[in-house]
């Protein structure tokens, strides 16, 4: 990869872009920042800022016969699947709406990977995905950008996606967890807090200044809320060139059938995966049971059969042992043994799948064990003030997924170290799978 002016690989042969993503880079204290992805997380928003970074590094880099890789873990994980989507949906531009080049940075460039992102791919957002007439009105959202832009497919598809798609997805353990119950009743407690002090401060006639600053804190909190509500109100126009006159009191009952608010919801996450991507991995965690990271379904059997016949597979799922972090990374160095083990098999598909891909194997120094220490994560948060546990519930672990070989090597050993104490390794989950019913009996 290329991270930098270090890196000994020429700009001109391969560009590495890092978008720190949903939870990432978190600091202590109460930044503007933090605030708003609060916001937005308790009303099911968070991951389209993300996409529109990203997606205008693709475009700004973007030349024809370039290859294009998207990593990502957790909610990035969740973040890359979707942008790849949306460039099924979008492709990459060419051309601006008057046939001028495309700019390679500036407002008009996150002008077009905002429309992109916020008027194409979100519009039903949170809906069943063919549910009508969101799914309909998306794709002519999609087929409208891609005329304007030069981004339609040159396959003979008929303008039914886009130019351009990922040749390599690779995600570790998927999860969205977009909209966070916890915080959203923080979120409304907070409310509900400072108008209840303002209410306490004008009947017990506190001094004014008391009130003067629980009414700030209640406006702020709301219109920080209803700001962040009415980012996601999508319109549908049905003909753009005879725009309707909102000003016409006749044209209000089409215009709001033609209005929704689109927000993630748990049991509509987008799980395709289009069929004309290149190849796709995903690493799945075996041991993560905290309720709020359900695995996210990736993919549908009528794309795998489409695929069948191409020299690697074309999407391979596996399960690897340990809790979410213990398969994507973030422990420190000498708790990583798990995590070693996916990223090693990550990269090795990534070449397999990728040739010409550039990787400096001396930076990737690897020290993976079947036996390492496994982590879990139990306390949300844990502080003398607050303490709040994980909702549990263990995944089901599908047994058309193959385990990975240091599975079944976990499973053979007589013990193995979790934070507490060395036993033998037999999570419930594995006890039906194929692979792994011997050692249950």
């Amino acid at each position: 990869m290329r991270p930098g002016p270090s890196s000994p690989i020429s700009y001109y042969d391969q560009v590495a872009y890092y978008d720190p993503g949903l939870g990432a880079g978190e600091i202590e204290g109460a930044t503007p920042s933090k605030i708003m992805s609060g916001l937005e997380s308790a009303v099911g928003a968070g991951i389209e800022d993300n996409m529109i970074d990203c997606y205008a590094k693709v475009i700004s880099h973007y030349e024809p016969g370039d290859r294009i890789i998207l990593i990502g873990f957790s909610r990035g994980a969740y973040t890359v699947r979707a942008l790849a989507n949306m460039m099924n949906l979008c492709g990459v531009p060419t051309k601006l709406r008057d046939g001028s080049a495309i700019p390679r940075h500036g407002p008009q460039l996150m002008a077009i990977a905002t429309e992109a992102v916020k008027s194409v791919y979100s519009h039903g957002t949170g809906k069943p995905r063919r549910q009508q007439p969101y799914f309909a009105q998306r794709e002519e959202k999609g087929r409208r950008f891609r005329v304007a832009y030069g981004c339609t497919a040159c396959d003979g598809s008929d303008n039914l996606r886009g130019n351009v798609e990922p040749d390599f997805v690779g995600v570790f353990d998927t999860v969205a967890a977009l909209q966070n119950a916890v915080v959203t009743w923080l979120v409304r407690g907070a409310f509900a807090g400072t108008v209840l002090l303002l209410a306490a401060s004008f009947f017990f006639d506190w001094h004014w200044v008391l009130s003067l600053v629980f009414g700030a804190l209640t406006c702020v909190v709301l219109i920080g809320y209803v700001w962040t509500v009415t980012r996601q109100i999508r319109y549908f126009e049905e003909d753009p060139h005879a725009p309707l006159n909102l000003w016409n009191p006749f044209n209000w009952r089409k215009a709001i059938l033609n209005t929704h608010r689109a927000y993630w919801r748990k049991e509509n996450y987008d799980r395709w995966l289009s069929p004309k991507v290149g190849f796709a991995r995903h690493a799945l965690s075996i041991d993560e049971n905290r309720a709020d990271f359900p695995r996210v379904e990736w993919g549908t059997r009528a794309a795998v059969q489409e695929n069948e016949g191409k020299e690697h597979q074309w999407l391979d799922q596996l399960w690897f042992a340990g809790c979410h972090s213990d398969v994507g990374g973030s422990y420190p160095e000498d708790e990583s043994r798990l995590s070693d083990i996916a990223l090693e098999w990550m990269i090795g598909e990534l070449k397999a799948c990728i040739p010409s891909i550039i990787v400096r194997d001396e930076l990737v120094v690897t020290t993976p064990d079947a036996l390492g220490l496994q982590h879990d994560e139990v306390w949300m948060t844990q502080r003398w003030y607050f303490r709040k546990r994980w909702k549990r519930r263990p995944r089901l672990v599908e047994s058309e997924f193959r385990l990975h070989p240091t599975v079944i090597e976990r499973l053979e050993a007589p013990a193995v170290p979790d934070p507490e104490y060395s036993r033998p390794y037999r999570p419930p989950q594995l006890a039906d799978h194929p692979q792994a019913r011997g050692f249950f009996d």
